[in-house]
């Protein structure tokens, strides 16, 4: 018996150490924001006149925190021509894409009122250059953040020649081939989402439900139920569950919807009160996010979290393993 010839690719092992530590850099530039955030809060409260800060959300900082250990380790094992970094760095770049483009188009809607948005949130008026200045300036950065880096990083991971690199250099199957990759990213953002929602439970004031801001201890259990139910989702989408696939696109809807109904005719600023912000932050954060545009950024994420959901139905089996077969599995 002849064995199967391997096929000729072009290696792709400089690219992967460049990219690499490319993702290296970007988790220490998110470990640098925790002391500048800390700093910048140290600094605000010395001065007299300022409104009071609400509470340090520690959540935030947690984030950062995460963030910078998840791209240092995936950036490793891009050096290191791992197949599971090249599937995770693939997976969350093709969300990231995806989520830049539509904050991209409504950022394009948002910069027209920028002068007036600023003129609202701060005493003293800014002068018309520097206004375009500043628009200039959002622009480049949200382009080369939400389409060029996550743009790059997704095709260089989704070539052949770095698929086929990844494996000749790293044989054994590894947890990541075990799933379908749109399936993988799903599971990998429900992660994300549990995790935050689970960090945000304990400095989080209030949660926007159905209409309604839930305080106090009914905030908290609601975020910790919800933050265990897409850790569970995570795991069973990752199993290729059909049961979860269900529970995901019913939570889905549930979700967003609420969203939908508390957000659609403003609500903004009380939310942002709620929080501990002072009223002229809260009436900024209110009058940017009021916009029409975010309304229909809120559209557009439930149709893009559900169609995604029903593009991967092809992958879940049409029947629940049995018992006998998970024991196996």
């Amino acid at each position: 018996m002849t064995t199967p010839a391997v096929p000729e690719y072009r290696n792709r092992r400089t690219g992967l150490i460049i990219f690499g530590i490319f993702e290296i850099l970007i988790g220490l530039l998110c470990a640098l924001f925790i002391p500048l955030m800390l700093f910048a809060r140290t600094m605000a409260s010395r001065n007299p006149q300022a409104h009071p800060a609400p509470p340090m959300p520690g959540f935030i900082m947690a984030l950062y925190g995460l963030l910078a250990v998840g791209f240092i380790w995936i950036g490793f094992g891009s050096i290191l021509a791992r197949r599971w970094a090249r599937a995770i760095a693939l997976c969350m770049s093709a969300v990231g894409l995806c989520c830049g483009l539509i904050g991209c188009v409504a950022m394009v809607f948002i910069l027209p009122h920028f002068g007036d948005l600023m003129a609202k949130s701060s005493q003293t008026s800014m002068p018309p250059g520097a206004i375009l200045t500043a628009e200039i300036f959002i622009a480049v950065a949200a382009f080369v953040i939400y389409i060029i880096v996550p743009g790059a990083l997704f095709l260089f991971y989704r070539s052949p020649n770095v698929k086929l690199t990844c494996e000749a250099r790293d044989p054994v199957e590894r947890w990541t081939d075990r799933c379908p990759l749109p399936v993988l990213a799903l599971s990998l953002m429900m992660i994300c989402g549990g995790t935050s929602l689970l960090l945000m439970a304990g400095s989080f004031r209030v949660f926007p439900f159905f209409g309604v801001f839930v305080s106090g201890g009914a905030c908290v259990a609601l975020m910790l139920l919800i933050g265990a139910l897409f850790l569970y989702l995570a795991w069973g989408m990752y199993r290729l569950r059909l049961r979860a696939w269900w529970i995901a696109l019913c939570a889905q809807v549930i979700l967003l919807t609420s969203n939908l109904l508390t957000f659609w005719q403003g609500g903004f600023d009380t939310f942002y009160l709620k929080m501990g912000y002072d009223q002229g932050t809260a009436g900024s954060a209110g009058s940017m996010l009021g916009q029409p545009v975010f309304k229909w950024v809120m559209v557009a994420s439930v149709f893009f979290w559900i169609g995604w959901l029903l593009w991967i139905l092809r992958f879940f089996p049409k029947q629940e393993p049995t018992a006998a077969h998970q024991a196996g599995s």
